[in-house]
This record gives structure tokens, sequence and C-alpha cells, in this order.
């Protein structure tokens, strides 16, 4: 444990006055119960009030010095493999259940991070798709890094489309993660990793088994987002009449059939989680240094504290 502020400990002089306070109390409260002739509080509660009082103020007063426990450990990275997330960023990807839930770009960058975490020591990227892929961040070990693009670099249709069709989003687009652009070269396991809620228009299916097929020794998971029941709201909570949910399965299961990945719904994370274990399975890893977070306990002592004072205060109601 540290304390960040070891001057705050002097607020515990404060309690000499206070005890001569309550000192100086019991007297006057002692000849009152006598003039009453009121039977006096035993020793043992007037020890315990001085007691309650000391903890309470010597509590207050590590909390003042703002005490932390750091906990240090050590960061390996994975030198075999690495893992691109691409998420969809078609308009589509502002569906929701209600104008106050979150949309399904929201559920997907959660899902994201979420899935990441499952996988620490595999460096990961983060890119976007419509008609087209963007590579957002190449695959990179600090996961502070990855967070951070997720949630401010990608955002629905940044950048737009190429096409103007109702339906923008192709897994044509996805054909590029298959060659070596998006990942170091000589990483054994390539892990790809698509959120999307599958509102694709027709695309080559050959040209996908060619290119992400298991031939290539890329692995896919695919994390369906979004039902049929969600719609885009607009000012003042309206749906947007314009927008109607495509059907997403039979582009998935003929994705899903040319590619062979693993297909998992956006309530099954955990089934997720898993999927991308095993696609990156073990391997050698390296020492890249050391990660420490800091508890502050200051919140915990000063709730801490109350403890003795509401003793004290209820002592006080029952004498």
């Amino acid at each position: 444990m540290t304390l960040l502020a070891p001057a705050g400990l002097l607020l515990a002089v404060g309690i000499v006055p206070v005890l001569i306070a309550f000192a100086r109390g019991e007297r006057r409260a002692g000849r009152t119960r006598s003039l009453l002739g009121l039977r006096p509080p035993g020793r043992l509660g007037r020890a315990a009030a001085a007691v309650a009082l000391c903890l309470a103020a010597g509590l207050v007063a590590l909390a003042a010095s703002r005490p932390v426990v750091r906990d240090t450990q050590t960061r390996y990275v994975r030198t075999d493999a690495q893992a691109i997330f691409a998420l969809d960023i078609s308009r589509s990807m502002l569906a929701a259940a209600s104008p106050t839930g979150p949309n399904r770009l929201a559920r997907a960058k959660a899902a994201a991070k979420t899935l990441r975490a499952a996988i620490p020591d595999v460096p990961a990227g983060v890119a976007s798709f419509t008609d087209r892929a963007l590579p957002n961040l190449f695959p990179t070990a600090d996961a502070s890094v990855f967070t951070a693009t997720v949630d401010r670099s990608v955002a629905v249709e940044r950048p737009p489309p190429g096409g103007s069709e109702l339906t923008v989003t192709t897994f044509d687009a996805l054909a590029g993660f298959g060659k070596n652009a998006y990942f170091t070269p000589g990483r054994r396991r390539r892990l790809l990793v698509v959120l999307t809620d599958g509102e694709s228009r027709d695309f080559d299916a050959s040209l996908l088994r060619a290119a992400l097929g298991r031939a290539t020794g890329l692995r896919m998971v695919l994390v369906r987002i979004g039902s049929a029941r969600e719609r885009v709201f607009g000012r003042g909570g309206l749906a947007e009449a314009d927008f109607r949910p495509g059907p997403s399965a039979p582009a998935i299961d003929r994705f899903v059939h040319a590619t062979g990945a693993r297909d998992v719904g956006e309530n099954d994370l955990g089934q997720a989680e898993a999927a991308v274990r095993s696609a990156v399975g073990r391997g050698p890893r390296v020492r890249t240094g050391t990660a420490s977070s800091t508890t502050e306990l200051a919140p915990f002592l000063v709730l801490g504290a109350l403890a003795p004072l509401g003793f004290l205060i209820r002592l006080r109601n029952l004498t």
C-alpha cells in the first residue's frame, strides 16, 4: 500500500480536542444526571464511545492520505498469432429496439471489446467495412489503443460507402483480409472476427471461398448483431419509414458455408469467446514488460468511518 498524500495523516491530530470536548461533555452530563437522579452509563459505554471516536477519526485521516494498492502484472504477447476485428458500419447498424436503446453499432463495439479481452496476449487490430474495407488499427498488443480506436474511430458510414444502393454492405469487401496486408507476414495463426447485422447485397461466394476459406489458414468468427424487429429512429424517437430490416440469414448462411466461419449470435458471447480462444490456440509468447493498476482505498475508508459514527449516534439515543 502507498500513501499519495501522507500529510493527510496529520488530520488524526484533530482527535485530541475532540476527545477533550467529549470528556468535558461527559462530566457535564454526569452532573446533570446527578441532579435529576438518573443512573449514569457504565464505564464500558463511555470507553466504547471514545474508541468509536478515535476509530472514525483515524479512518478519515487515513482516507485523506489517499492510500492506494498497486497491482503489477507481467505482460506477454504472442509471436505466432494476430487478430482483426472488422465492424460493419453501414447505416443499418443504427437500428435499435427502441429510441433510447443501444443501436447495433454500439452493441457491436461492446462485443468487440469483450472478445478482444478474451485473447489478451494476442495482438489485435480494428477494421470497418461497408462495400469496401478500411483498416483503422493494425494488430497491436496494447488493449487501451484497441479500445480507443473502437470508441473514437469507428462510426456509421465513416468513411461513406462507394455505392449508393439502398443496401450497400457486401461481404465481398472482406476478401482482402485473406492477404497479409492486414496481418504481419509470417503469423501462423490469423483470426478475423466479423461483427455485422448481415444485411448484405449479393456477393461472390466463390471469391470469398478462395480468399477466406479454410485452405488459406485464416480462422473466422462471425457475430450476428440485431434482429428483424429493430428500426432506425430519427429525431423525436420516430422510426424512419425508409428503413426496413433486410433478410440477414440467407446471406450469413452463404458466407459461413463459403468461408467456414463460426457463426454466433450477439446474445451468445460466451460461445464467441470460446470460439476466438480456440481459433488462436496456444503458442510462443515473449515478455513485453509490466502493467500496473491502482485501486484507491479512500472511498472505502470513508464509508468505513460511517460505522463508528452510526454507533455513536445510536449510543447517544439510548442514553
